[in-house]
């Protein structure tokens, strides 16, 4: 049996817990009689599945057993509820918020027709207690940004919309995967290469006039998104 195969069964009988610090590298490899390099490639293979977490300058981690939930039927789910109806605290970390011109993609999602016309692009960090589980890139309309500039920066994207009067009715979502760049490991603290889940959505008031487009990338440790058939 592999050494990541011993180290799940360890970890699903319990003799390691959740949020438990498993042994050093080193001392895995004495354990199992591998090589360091040997122990690396099973604890990626961990963290791939969702079963462990490394927590730079701290050790390697094993990872509460239940996921924050989020239903494909209710594409409109707040991200903070959801991360404190697991019992956690929800904050945001607001990394840019600028004024750009659009993207086809986000000029055509936003319904923006003129040529000159501009938006605002926010990147933030939500974070479920202290740890990094998302990277949400949204846009908005220049007239949502130049209003609400100060708060988008401090809370989560649908809630702050919502507190401030923009009533979000229907949206069109689509969920896909990508591995960690290197960019995206340093952000959510992951490994180079994990793979991340991401939301696109389009979110809508009124009369299907778009309010906000984006995509949340979100840890597969940490998150999984649910469908109803039937």
């Amino acid at each position: 049996m592999v050494v990541s195969e011993k180290l799940k069964e360890k970890i699903e009988a319990g003799v390691y817990g959740p949020e438990e610090r498993l042994p050093s590298e080193f001392d895995l490899g004495v354990l199992f009689g591998v090589s360091r390099t040997t122990i690396r490639k099973a604890i990626a293979n961990l963290t791939q599945q969702g079963l462990v977490t490394t927590q730079r300058g701290r050790g390697i981690f094993v990872t509460k057993q239940h996921k924050i939930s989020f239903s494909m039927a209710n594409p409109l789910t707040f991200f903070d509820l959801a991360i404190e109806q697991q019992g956690y605290e929800s904050r945001v970390q607001s990394l840019q918020f600028q004024l750009t011109q659009p993207t086809v993609e986000v000029a055509r999602n936003l319904q923006l027709t003129h040529k000159t016309a501009e938006v605002y692009r926010q990147e933030k960090i939500y974070y479920a207690d202290d740890t990094p589980i998302a990277l949400d890139v949204v846009y908005y309309p220049k007239a949502t940004g130049a209003a609400l500039g100060d708060q988008l920066q401090q809370g989560f994207t649908y809630s702050t919309l919502v507190r401030h009067g923009i009533l979000l009715n229907a949206a069109t979502v689509s969920l896909n995967s990508i591995p960690a760049t290197y960019e995206l490991s340093d952000y959510l603290s992951v490994p180079l290469g994990m793979p991340l889940l991401v939301f696109n959505y389009v979110a809508y008031q009124g009369n299907r006039q778009p309010a906000v487009c984006g995509k949340t990338l979100s840890r597969s440790d940490w998150t999984c998104y649910t469908a109803e058939i039937g």
